[in-house]
């Protein structure tokens, strides 16, 4: 029997280098409107993209800019790109653009989001706009945004806007060897719009998606084009460049860094690499995007049908069990982490470093809530919860460790719960680890822990908010403090993410110990509540709903 290997979950953070971009003022450039009535896009392409569609693609792609607040002033920290869909400012983009939050980073969420506009195309594109997200979905890597201000923070009237756009196509009817015409921002071309042709490679699949998950291409497309242009050569935008060389059946031959592309001086590592060799490229295909653009246009709120990793999204079946516990043999191990071999134990040797639990399950939804409850002689000692993301059924196993150190002698067991409602679906027979008792145990309480449960909701409209983020900092660290430091992981117990029906419920709080929760979500001020403590005569179950402040 060899289980899959679980890890649990953990959030790693790097350090956002904010670049050093002029921020330009003033209001909005005098574009000349394109005004076009959108089409059902025919079945052929063009022989070759007209002169008179490339100026329209090229009028209709934005710069995207993540700013954030430093010292009162907002601060360019990336760059990607955008395409204008519609005259009223309705932009699509990528998820990583718009709001890295949707995709688990929430550290590298901006305060606002630039739109900078083309006046000529031998110049750099202008900061000209304000722009909120109304819709994302952080599986797709896709958002739409909708410009609200000018950069001087003057309200603009969406319906007079009259701005270029760009007709939307139908993807589906891209096949292998039609062109693409590629418009964006790379980081490799400057602050100046960059077009690169290329030819419908091939599509990959994804298990949640289906055949054209991706449309693969050998158009060049590096950073900062993220979220920018795709066209047929009826200059109908048919995808959005997405990722480099990093789909499923993607490769680089050949990528150097042989450009100083970040403009410091030097050629290093700092430097994007430029592709060499053969390589492909991979754009999301636009009627992905259809419900979003739909949802945003209607004012509705979107909630992503697909399951990412690490969030808990869905309820679960009800069904679920777990059976056939094993104990396997973890003699592998080392101090660095738990490995196990398929071999079955009955007990554990004195001064083993870890224990590890294999087990049948079946009746699992991905996005539902798992949690383990470890035991030693009876008493609770360490709780696991984290998002299911594996099968429906089949083999699985799971590990409690030590910090590195012996595991403390005595008896365990694994208890496991899931979905929503916690129930109960199996449990371990008790394993003897041979040694002393005396041992510090693994860290937990030892009066106990408490869950704590909610909804988290506009304050203003008292409508629930997808994809609001919950955090558990270590005990004795208060928000301020975290802030100070630039957000560092380290300071994290646990994080969970809300659905659409903004309820969150973090498990396993200790008990009489300070912790400090934190709620997140784009768009939103950071709510918090420092140096709490669940004492002993407090319920297990404590419900803290919060409303957030734009």
């Amino acid at each position: 029997m060899k289980p899959n290997f679980l890890k649990h979950v953990w959030i790693f953070i790097s350090i956002l280098a904010i670049m050093a971009l002029a921020c330009y003022g003033g209001g909005a450039p005098a574009v000349e409107p394109v005004t076009q009535t959108p089409s059902e896009s025919p079945n052929t392409q063009q022989d070759s993209l007209s002169s008179a569609n490339r100026a329209k693609l090229i009028s209709a792609t934005v710069q995207i800019l993540g700013l954030f607040n430093q010292n009162g002033q907002l601060i360019p920290g990336y760059v990607g790109s955008g395409t204008i869909i519609s005259p009223n400012g309705l932009i699509l983009t990528n998820a990583h653009v718009a709001s890295p939050a949707s995709q688990g980073e929430p550290e590298y969420e901006p305060d606002a989001l630039g739109v900078s506009i083309i006046v000529q195309e031998d110049k750099p594109a202008v900061p000209s706009y304000i722009a909120k997200v109304l819709a994302v979905d952080g599986y797709l890597d896709l958002a739409v945004i909708q410009i609200t201000e000018t950069v001087n923070g003057t309200p603009v009237n969406a319906n007079s806007l009259n701005l270029p756009f760009v007709n939307v196509g139908n993807s589906d009817n891209v096949r292998v060897g039609d062109d693409l015409n590629i418009f964006g921002f790379p980081s490799i071309g400057g602050n100046t719009i960059t077009f690169t042709l290329g030819t419908v490679s091939g599509f990959s699949s994804e298990d949640q998606i289906g055949d054209r998950a991706w449309i693969k291409t050998d158009a060049t497309i590096s950073g900062g084009n993220s979220g920018g242009l795709a066209a047929d050569n009826n200059g109908n935008i048919i995808g959005v460049p997405t990722i480099a060389a990093s789909s499923k059946d993607a490769d680089i031959s050949d990528c150097r860094v042989v450009q100083d592309t970040n403009g410091d001086g030097t050629i290093d590592r700092n430097d994007s690499c430029i592709p060499i060799g053969g390589f492909l490229n991979g754009i999301r295909p636009v009627n992905l995007a259809m419900p979003l653009i739909q949802a945003a246009q209607s004012g509705k709120q979107y909630s992503s049908p697909f399951t990412q990793s690490g969030v808990v999204s869905n309820p679960g079946s009800g069904n679920e069990s777990a059976s056939d516990f094993v104990w396997l043999d973890t003699s592998p191990s080392n101090s660095q982490g738990c490995d196990w071999s398929n071999d079955i134990v009955s007990s554990y040797s004195s001064g083993v470093l870890c224990i590890a639990a294999g087990f049948e399950y079946s009746g699992m939804t991905n996005g539902q809530l798992l949690v383990e409850y470890w035991y030693l002689e009876g008493e609770k000692v360490a709780e696991y919860s984290y998002a299911w993301e594996w099968d429906e059924s089949g083999l699985f196993g799971t590990y409690l460790p030590n910090d590195g150190d012996p595991m403390p002698g005595g008896n365990y067991k694994v208890e496991l719960y899931a979905g929503d409602n916690l129930n109960f679906i199996g449990s371990s027979t008790e394993v003897t680890v041979q040694g002393s008792t005396s041992q510090p145990t693994q860290p937990s309480s030892s009066t106990g822990t408490v869950t704590v449960y909610g909804v988290v909701s506009d304050d203003a409209t008292g409508k629930p908010i997808n994809n609001a983020y919950v955090f558990v900092l270590t005990p004795g660290i208060t928000y301020t403090q975290w802030a100070n430091e630039n957000y560092p992981d380290k300071y994290i117990s646990t994080y969970i993410q809300t659905g659409s029906s903004g309820g969150y419920k973090i498990t396993g709080i200790p008990r009489n110990t300070e912790f400090t929760l934190v709620f997140a979500a784009q768009g939103y001020y950071d709510a918090y509540l420092d140096n709490a403590i669940a004492k002993d005569s407090d319920p297990d179950n404590l419900e803290l709903n919060v409303g957030l402040t734009k």
